[in-house]
């Protein structure tokens, strides 16, 4: 008997929908649906707007697969020695925790794996979902009678467009989601999915610029831009100025784009794209593709302009909006296909670990088993090799941080009086720094230190080495422990009211092979009153 699989896309500004029929041997398309969602619904909102959609459009199902926002969250690249999925589970939570601004017990752990080109090693994208984003939506969703089998990313969806295309894909390709609010980034290599990277630029962030340029609503800035398009021979002074918003647009998404790239490892030419696929709604904006095409020097095709996308194209003419839908399409053939990507409905990576137990209870007892437990080998030494490990980078990179920090305190001292010597070191540091403007005030350096310093939290790696104010913009530049926490940086000073726009100015490994040298550009508000 067929059976009906729904892949359903909630995203920040709507939900959509397809559905496929499974048969004995092949799958069709049978439904989509969208609809729009108010921008802070919550998750009941959610639940209901899904629920009718459901019942109005006759697409109840068999099963049912969820994707959330990549952005919600924390994303790692990760290598290892070995390539047991049973091992890499049993460890994989432990590599997470440095980075993460939750503790292990607020979010579900997932991974996949990826192509690593170390040799000797074993690629992971790892992902951390926060219980408080998840928990909710699911609780929702079982009121309406919808319990998801699979709760995946966003962009990881893109993963099955991109196996369906696989054939007709060239060695290296990526698949650009141009969203409403964020965009999706997948790099693929030799038919391997070996990076995934979200970042906050899409086509509500394009509508908003317009917007303001021309003083209408955000709405209107939306309207004006699909029906103008990236206008290579504009001569009117809207159509001016819309191309003039867009191209700057394009070249901030290409330095995205290269920055991604950059992270993946991929800067060597001959390990660039031949192909980028255009998804999502910044396919309808006419233009793009040539206009990233010119700024990348790399080939851009709109998704639904791929006539190998035999899948998509079941639905023929009807289904000119394919783009829209990539990212549910992905999850319905996710349905269709044996396990590959994120499950954060699935059971708790590692949860079995004893480690974490022993961590948890912090007894003599279980550490007394856990060495016992050595004797076993196989995972449990795996472990125990991965703490120890993890220990002893964590205290040199607690020594290093601290000598950057203070450069000029000489002789030697406990790291539990790090802090209070930090602390002396950084009211000094004020007092210095508040001679340049009055204290308190916006334009103060001392308080757009503040600013910033609150908004990147502690848990984040990252050292700040050189901050230049003027009356425009805030140039900063420091070091950090990875690619992703650059990005996350960039993610938290872009959802500040301070400024109006973040860009990465650079990013790269550092010379001595420990962390990633980077630089930022923060373009203020013409603020008067205070800073918040």
């Amino acid at each position: 008997m067929p059976e009906k699989i729904l892949g359903i896309d909630i995203a920040g500004s709507g939900i959509k929908v397809v559905q496929v029929t499974r048969g004995f041997r092949t799958s069709q398309l049978s439904g989509y649906a969208r609809t729009s969602l108010p921008e802070d619904a919550d998750p009941s909102q959610v639940a209901s707007t899904l629920a009718e959609l459901i019942a109005e459009e006759n697409l109840e199902s068999d099963r049912y697969m969820v994707a959330l926002g990549t952005q919600e969250a924390f994303l790692r690249r990760l290598h290892f020695p070995f390539s047991n999925q049973r091992k890499i589970s049993q460890v994989i939570q432990f590599e997470m925790e440095p980075d993460l601004p939750l503790a292990l017990d607020e979010v579900q752990v997932d991974f996949v794996t990826t192509e690593s080109r170390q040799a000797g090693s074993h690629g992971v994208l790892a992902a951390a979902l926060p219980k408080i984003v998840l928990d909710p939506l699911l609780a929702a969703l079982k009121e309406v009678n919808i319990e998801p089998e699979v709760v995946d990313l966003d962009g990881s969806s893109l993963i099955f467009i991109a196996r369906e295309l696989k054939a007709h894909l060239p060695e290296r390709a990526v698949i650009l989601d141009i969203g409403h609010h964020k965009t999706n980034l997948l790099y693929q290599f030799q038919g391997v999915d070996t990076y995934l990277r979200s970042f906050m630029t899409g086509c509500g962030h394009f509508s908003k610029k317009i917007a303001e340029v021309l003083g209408v609503s955000v709405d209107e800035g939306m309207e004006r831009l699909i029906a103008t398009g990236i206008d290579q021979e504009a001569t009117s002074p809207e159509h001016l100025s819309i191309r003039e918003v867009m191209m700057g647009e394009v070249e901030s998404l290409a330095r995205e784009i290269e920055f991604s790239l950059t992270a993946a490892q991929v800067q060597e030419r001959e390990l660039w794209p031949e192909l980028v696929v255009l998804s999502g709604g910044g396919y309808l904006i006419e233009g793009l593709a040539g206009a990233l095409e010119e700024a990348l020097g790399v080939d851009v095709r709109c998704l639904s302009d791929l006539e190998e996308l035999a899948f998509l194209g079941q639905f023929g003419e009807q289904f000119t909006a394919a783009p829209l839908f990539s990212v549910a399409a992905g999850l319905a053939l996710k349905g269709t296909s044996r396990k590959v990507g994120f499950n954060f409905q699935a059971e708790e990576v590692g949860s079995q670990n004893p480690l974490i137990k022993w961590r948890q209870q912090l007894s003599y007892a279980l550490v007394a088993c856990a060495l016992v437990a050595f004797a076993w080998l196989g995972s449990v030494g795996v472990d125990i090799y991965t703490k120890k490990r993890r220990l002893t980078n964590l205290n040199q990179s607690v020594e290093e941080v601290f000598r950057r920090i203070v450069p000029d305190f000489k002789g030697s001292v406990r790291q539990e009086q790090y802090p209070s010597i930090v602390k002396t070191k950084i009211n000094d540091l004020g007092q210095s720094v508040a001679l340049f403007g009055e204290e308190g005030s916006y334009h103060s350096a001392v308080e757009l230190l503040r600013v910033i310093s609150k908004a990147i939290p502690a848990d984040l790696n990252v050292t700040i080495s050189l901050l230049t104010v003027d009356n425009q913009r805030v140039r900063l530049s420091g070091q950090a422990d990875a690619f992703n926490t650059v990005d996350g940086v960039k993610n938290r000073l872009t959802a500040l009211d301070n400024f109006e726009e973040v860009t990465i100015t650079g990013a790269k490994a550092a010379k001595d092979g420990k962390g990633v040298q980077f630089g930022l550009e923060l373009n203020r508000h013409q603020l008067t009153g205070e800073g918040s």
